[in-house]
């Protein structure tokens, strides 16, 4: 993942309470459960978390959980040994577990994860090592868990549909983003913030009349 400094944009008390949190939680390696609606800047906190915590000169990795197909999903996240399976490369392949192994590994989208994956990704948590695909030798791995849903997971273990042991596991800590709307401090502080972006980016020195 790149590594360009982020900064989040806070004048309203829920953003400023989130930086606090974070200020509190960045030196330790409990798992984060950050919770928004879609483009309330969820991953801007992730990297946000990334960028101050202790394992910030650690590999970071990420990993949309409604982009992988589900066949293939076991073995992007735990890597397979050779001959696992027809195509498989040669040597085999290490997953995205042992990438961000000593990092930080964040599972956007959480809530697309099939159950019988996150039988899996619990099992790894809990035992902190993993499995490739066709291997029988367990791999132990260092990596703080982040993850991102714009679902409501709450229901969604109420309704069979995501697994309560796992919930518990990733929602140690809780970071909730409001919608721009319920925090209308931060809109022109954002609105000069890209202003500032954009002209840089292309050469421009646009204002705004507020």
């Amino acid at each position: 993942m790149e590594s360009k400094h982020v900064e989040i944009i806070a004048e309203s008390p829920q953003m400023k309470k989130i930086i606090k949190t974070i200020e509190y939680i960045k030196d330790v390696d409990s798992s984060v459960l950050i919770t928004g609606e879609s483009g309330t800047g969820k991953e801007v906190v992730f990297k946000y978390i990334c960028q101050t915590s202790r394992r910030k000169d650690q590999p970071v990795v990420k990993i949309n959980c409604g982009a992988i197909p589900e066949n293939l999903f076991e073995s992007e996240l735990f890597g397979y040994e050779d001959g696992a399976f027809t195509g498989a490369r040669k040597k085999g392949k290490i997953g995205l577990f042992e990438m961000a192994n000593h990092g930080t590994l964040f599972l956007d989208e959480i809530s697309e994860m099939s159950l019988e994956m996150q039988v899996k990704l619990l099992r790894a948590i809990q035992e902190r090592e993993i499995f490739r695909v066709g291997g029988s030798e367990n791999i132990p791995v260092d990596v703080r868990i982040i993850s991102a849903t714009n679902q409501n997971l709450e229901e969604l273990v109420a309704e069979g549909k995501f697994r309560k042991d796992l919930f518990y596991r990733l929602n140690v800590i809780r970071l909730e983003v409001p919608p721009l709307r319920e925090r209308q401090e931060d809109i022109i502080p954002l609105c000069y913030h890209f202003l500032d972006v954009f002209n840089k980016k292309y050469g421009k020195n646009k204002g705004l009349t507020v």
